[in-house]
């Protein structure tokens, strides 16, 4: 028996990352339920030998809910000990069905990272003692100094584009920068919630404590509105700030009449904000009586309702009553489906 398709698909931002200085980085990944039902899905970091499983993490919940069709921004926390052995090593992350883990599961693309050499130490000459003794009280007045006038300053602004959003905060509030959010308009669910802009740019020295502006791209996602009445399915659009694009449809339950029978596209999808979703409203209407009318009078009467009018023509004769509806169905007065087929008999000569 073939062997199922995964429901994730997992995408790396990059192919490797860059330790800094403490030993830690940070790796996005996107990961994507492909699958038209929600799934409840394991994030799992996996280390490639020699490195280790304590040094890697997953930033928030490793166990999480995915909206079908939807994709979620997954990031890695790396933290390599000091003293760990230089060289080059890989992870890759891992999404496990938690419907089916043994059959369900995705393995990502692999990160590269390198562990640098410890910088060599060089032998201390004993004859700079006194050399050494005098850049140390240098170094300890400096500090002195730093400590009375940190407040004050300049600093580099950090590159936060293409980061998360939180990942971009936390790295401009270390870097001694207030930040200010602002969402704007996507297409790509990959974008969502990532930064797009930022002002001032990256690279740049402003003084600390400046405000920092970052533009996030926002996605909405698609209520469920089906089984709602007309009139809330288009506030609860609206209240997501979407838009409802009504197509009247025939319902052959009368309960279903102004009930919206099905939407397009389904719950739990990401749209720009704005975007519009189909909603395909149930409607039933009341055959008009036509009959003692004129053929053709009666066929707009009764597409005038929605209705679809079939004309059977009966062969007489004699010219009597001729092009005059003697006969129809569903008779006036019957509850139909919008769009249903109404037959009107009417004589014809010869």
């Amino acid at each position: 028996m073939a062997k199922r398709a995964p429901s994730f698909t997992i995408t790396a931002a990059g192919d490797r990352v860059k330790l800094d200085d403490a030993g830690e980085a940070r790796a996005p990944f996107m990961v994507t339920n492909t699958s038209p039902q929600a799934l409840q899905g394991q994030l799992l970091a996996r280390p490639r030998e020699p490195a280790k499983p304590e040094w890697f993490s997953v930033v928030g919940e490793s166990m999480r809910e995915f909206a079908p069709n939807a994709a979620e921004q997954v990031v890695v926390q790396l933290k390599v000990p000091r003293g760990s052995p230089p060289g080059s090593y890989s992870f890759r992350l891992d999404a496990v069905s938690e419907d089916d883990p043994d059959e369900d599961f995705t393995e990502g693309p692999s990160v590269a990272f390198k562990v640098p050499e410890p910088p060599k130490k060089k032998p201390f000459p004993w004859w700079i003692v006194a050399v050494a003794a005098g850049i140390v009280l240098l170094i300890v007045i400096g500090v002195v100094v730093w400590l009375l006038v940190r407040g004050s300053g300049t600093a580099t602004v950090p590159a936060v584009v293409g980061q998360p959003e939180a990942a971009a905060q936390t790295m401009l509030k270390d870097a001694g920068f207030g930040v200010k959010s602002v969402q704007v308009a996507v297409n790509d669910q990959a974008q969502n919630g990532v930064v797009q802009t930022q002002d001032p740019a990256a690279g740049t020295e402003q003084p600390k404590k400046t405000e920092v502006t970052i533009n996030v791209g926002h996605m909405v996602r698609v209520p469920r509105v089906t089984g709602r009445p007309e009139a809330r399915a288009k506030t609860e659009l609206a209240a997501a700030n979407l838009q409802a694009d009504v197509r009247e449809v025939g319902a052959r339950d009368p309960r279903e009449d102004g009930i919206v029978v099905n939407q397009n596209p389904a719950e739990g999808t990401l749209l720009p904000p704005g975007g519009a979703v189909t909603i395909f409203v149930g409607r039933t209407v009341i055959v008009p009586s036509v009959l003692g009318r004129d053929s053709g009078q009666a066929v707009l009467i009764l597409e005038r309702e929605g209705l679809n009018p079939l004309p059977v023509r009966v062969h007489v004769p004699v010219p009597i009553n001729l092009g005059i509806v003697h006969a129809q169905s569903p008779g006036g007065g019957a509850r139909v489906p919008l769009g249903e087929r109404v037959r009107i008999s009417f004589n014809v000569f010869p």
